[in-house]
């Protein structure tokens, strides 16, 4: 095994360079030999004109806050990338990364997070190419984009083709140059193991990818130890892949928690009794999961407050999983589960995903049209990216997308008595016409989805005719508060009925009215 420096790793890595780089967020992220790479430009101009390649963002940042100067956003220089493809971007509009797309500064491409890791793997498999139906009628779509975010995203990276008569789309091949991992260990013959990490999100295809391709692999490990001192079932990369290995012996903050890992479990604090509009949400959306169903928790409002609700009403014979791997125990921000039952590598995740494996998914929205249309990935001004979606919303039967009707500034007070809107928000979420489609209604309604849209102020049905009011909130006034703030038609189900009195939960007796902070 080769021990170098992480200036001796930035120095592998050539101008005109595929870089892809592991990890999600700030877990299983090679953040030292990032911010070595970024060095050597800033010192030398070199390496330039990179295509990174990355499964999703990669930054130091929670919820949308935070992250500047790191992860991806340290390549964010011009020159330095000369192309982006990734599932998804910063949700802080003004970090490097972002600001650099929406200036043009590099070509970016937005492809579904399960879609980049199954092309890894075909690359790895020396196939020329990969082909899937996941995101027919979406912005994926080469007839609606192809993924291309921005006017430098010029050359086509898919294109549509037909397969026994369905139509699907085709990625070529990805050769790999250099590929950037991060594991928690390498042992004495450069095996890499993953036994303090959350997951290892898609670190396996990434280095396959760059081994097939003739390239090479460095790792960015927190310790070296013996070959047998780790069970060989925490190992994930075979040594004779790994051309390098850089020691950083730090973590942050929770990246290496044993609660998040599996390597600890612990009996949870109790769940918050927050009371904003999301908390709202997401308790008519744990409302209405079945008996014992299996949980998909997509981003935003699932992942972080799905799971705090469904602790509050004890739901606990409900089994929740998230596309970055944790099977099981009590997701909660960055993809990451409390006490997981298991954790899968992400290849198996979206296979099953794209199967119709969990029984509900639950996802967030940012705009939703006349046609039932949702968009995540491009609204207001925002580019937070795909992410899984795509891949979650082609394989689940039963889905709901939730969220506030408006946002910006929204004020909201909520008792037994129902809810009140003291101050409506500026941004109105649903729309004549999304600005990208991440979810075509009419093409899942026709496969036999079940599509429901779950807000602070009602339930609607996604029908083949458009929204349908189903369930309305105690308090709220059906036209000044619903259809007035909606700039399409909505039907009105004739037999409306009142959410139920028991999810009208009061908020503390000190507390003002909760604000709803803008996030998708």
């Amino acid at each position: 095994m080769r021990v170098i420096d992480a200036q001796q790793a930035a120095e592998m890595v050539p101008d005109g360079a595929t870089l892809a780089v592991s990890g999600g967020g700030y877990r299983v992220v090679p953040e030292s030999l990032i911010e070595a790479v970024a060095d050597r430009f800033a010192r030398s101009g070199s390496p330039r004109g990179l295509t990174v390649v990355a499964i999703a963002m990669i930054e130091r940042g929670r919820g949308g806050k935070g992250g500047a100067e790191s992860g991806l956003n340290r390549l964010a220089r011009s020159g330095l990338m000369a192309r982006i493809i990734t599932s998804s971007f910063s949700r802080a509009s003004s970090n490097e990364l972002n600001v650099l797309i929406e200036g043009n500064g590099t070509a970016a491409y937005n492809f579904p997070m399960g879609t980049l890791v199954q092309l890894l793997r075909a690359t790895a498999a020396g196939r020329k190419g990969f082909a899937t139906p996941v995101g027919i009628g979406t912005f994926v779509d080469p007839r609606l984009g192809g993924g291309k975010v921005n006017a430098r995203a010029k050359d086509d990276l898919c294109r549509l083709v037909e397969f026994e008569g369905e139509e699907m789309i085709y990625y070529p091949r990805l050769p790999v140059d250099v590929a950037l991992v991060k594991a928690s260990a390498a042992d004495e013959r450069g095996n890499l193991y993953y036994d303090r990490d959350a997951f290892d999100h898609g670190t396996i295809e990434i280095a396959m990818a760059a081994h097939q391709s003739g390239g090479k692999v460095i790792a960015e490990v927190n310790r070296v130890v013996g070959v047998g001192d780790i069970h060989p079932r925490m190992g994930r990369i075979p040594g004779r892949l790994v051309s390098a290995v850089v020691v950083q012996p730090d973590s942050w903050e929770d990246e290496q928690d044993p609660l998040l890992t599996g390597a600890a479990r612990r009996v949870l604090p109790p769940p918050s009794s927050r009371n904003l509009p999301r908390d709202f949400v997401a308790r008519l959306a744990v409302d209405r999961l079945p008996a014992g169903a299996m949980v998909n928790l997509g981003a935003g409002v699932p992942m972080y407050e799905v799971p705090e609700a469904a602790r509050r009403m004890g739901r606990t014979d409900l089994y929740f999983t998230v596309e970055q791997g944790p099977m099981g125990g009590w997701p909660q921000v960055g993809g990451v589960s409390r006490n997981p039952e298991l954790i899968l590598d992400q290849n198996e995740v979206f296979q099953f995903y794209e199967g119709g494996g969990p029984d509900v998914s639950i996802l967030s929205f940012g705009e939703v049209d006349r046609f039932g249309n949702i968009n995540v990935s491009r609204f207001s001004g925002m580019l937070p990216g795909c992410g899984g979606f795509v891949n979650i919303v082609h394989g689940v039967r039963d889905l709901m997308f939730c969220g506030t009707l408006t946002t910006g500034g929204l004020e909201e007070t909520l008792d037994t008595g129902g809810l009140r809107i003291e101050r409506e928000g500026r941004i109105r979420r649903f729309v004549d016409d999304v600005e990208q489609i991440t979810f075509n209604a009419r093409l899942g309604l026709a496969s036999g989805k079940r599509a429901t849209v779950v807000t602070d102020r009602g339930i609607f049905s996604i029908t083949p005719d458009g929204l349908v009011l189903r369930e309305i909130v105690p308090g709220v006034d059906l036209k000044r508060d619903v259809l007035d703030r909606i700039p399409f038609p909505v039907e009105v189900a004739p037999d409306l009925k009142p959410i139920a009195s028991h999810l009208l939960v009061p908020a503390s007796p000190e507390a003002a009215p909760a604000r709803e902070v803008r996030q998708a």
